[in-house]
């Protein structure tokens, strides 16, 4: 018979099951909740308190093949974040337990500065071998420009910048001295010259209500005898001094 999914609901607390079933020998609908009662403990322990009437019990999707089964199931509970939900009974995804930040933390905090002995190097070097790493920078595709990135249409939470900014605040960008070459220049003039920036009519006004009322620091010029904004005066100066000489 076909493998299936299906979702519980014990009705009294709230708390809800997900798995899938490959040994079932006749239809879905004949085997859940009347030969079937899922491999989970607690869906068991639940069971001989309350008992079968305190479910709802749903067959949520049919397949081929075991391993479709699987598959599925394992893409329905990482999507949902189970082990991270208290309303979810399941304690793993396909057999496998999913480690939260938490337990990662504790994981990284016991192994730092503990140095590898060669039988554990040799371990994770033969467990390694083989492996497809899709996202390894050879593997990257060339151009990742337009629809080919994979931010492509979407954008950064407010939470995600965040934690974007923390990380990045006090280091020293690794460009910060580098001079720009003629190429790069080359390149971006072209691109901004393509593309030009068009502000709408709203963000010129923002813009405006920001600035209005401030006063710019300003820098005396000596050669057109003016008091210049600060943010100008490198690039006035320069220009003004060639015309005065």
């Amino acid at each position: 018979m076909k493998p299936y999914t299906y979702l519980i609901k014990h009705k009294p607390t709230g708390l809800v099951y997900y798995g899938f079933r490959s040994a079932n020998k006749v239809d879905p609908e004949q085997d859940l909740w009347n030969k079937y009662f899922t491999s989970s403990p607690k869906v068991k322990l639940l069971l001989e308190e309350t008992g079968a009437d305190s479910f709802d019990v749903e067959i949520r999707k049919t397949f081929d093949t075991q391993e479709q089964a699987v598959e599925w199931e394992t893409k329905v509970l990482r999507r949902c974040k189970v082990l991270e939900d208290n309303r979810w009974i399941n304690q793993n995804i396909a057999g496998y337990v999913i480690p939260t930040v938490e337990s990662n933390k504790k994981i990284s905090d016991y192994w730092k500065g503990k140095p590898k002995s060669e039988e554990q190097k040799l371990k994770i070097k033969h467990g390694n071998q083989g492996q497809k790493r899709p996202w390894a920078k050879d593997n990257l595709p060339k151009d990742v420009s337009g629809a080919n990135n994979g931010m492509y249409g979407k954008q950064q939470s407010e939470e995600t910048r965040r934690k974007i900014g923390e990380a990045n605040r006090g280091k020293t960008p690794p460009n910060k001295g580098v001079a720009m070459t003629e190429e790069q220049k080359a390149k971006i003039s072209a691109s901004r010259r393509a593309n030009p920036v068009k502000l709408s009519a709203e963000t010129i006004a923002k813009r405006s209500e920001k600035i209005r009322g401030q006063k710019r620091e300003k820098r005396y010029c000596p050669h057109c005898d003016r008091d210049i904004a600060i943010g100008w005066y490198n690039r006035h100066g320069d220009n003004c001094k060639q015309k005065n000489l």
